[in-house]
């Protein structure tokens, strides 16, 4: 199951300009993206432990919000950028995160992964794989894909 937790609109402002900024450098020009932080966790939980863990644990209620499906940040018509360290590479968030719905749970996940995803508006398809291979992945420790351009 895949966790995806965003900042609330009225908070997330910055980290969003930092990206159109990062973007921009790259030579990608975007006016708008949204930003989630995504945790995949391996389990066979209920949907009622997976809301749990994402309400308990991974969301601060005030300036986030979360979804158990993947992929609904809020740009619509958006391509998305998914971005996860290779399964060969130690993952210390995941790691951490593990160990903590254990605490939470009683019982702990088989593994969890960290990752990231990145919404841009659409139309940007070459322009967007470039400036996220010059700016967000290093190819030799993660894993990326676009989905939706």
């Amino acid at each position: 199951m895949i966790i995806e937790i965003w900042t609330k609109e009225k908070y997330a402002k910055n980290e969003e300009e930092g990206f159109i900024g990062r973007m921009a450098h790259a030579g990608l020009k975007v006016k708008m993206a949204r930003l989630s932080r995504l945790y995949r966790v391996d389990a066979d939980f209920t949907k009622k432990e997976f809301d749990q863990i994402a309400s308990e644990l991974l969301t601060d209620k005030i300036t986030e919000q979360y979804s158990l499906s993947a992929g609904k940040a809020g740009l619509r018509q958006a391509c998305r950028v998914e971005i996860w360290l290779k399964d060969s590479v130690t993952d210390v968030v995941g790691e951490s995160v593990k160990g903590a719905i254990a605490d939470v749970l009683g019982k702990e996940p088989a593994a969890v992964r960290f990752g990231r995803a990145y919404y841009v508006p659409r139309g940007n398809g070459p322009a967007l794989k470039r400036a996220v291979t010059r700016t967000l992945v290093n190819e030799v420790v993660n894993k990326f894909k676009i989905e939706n351009c």
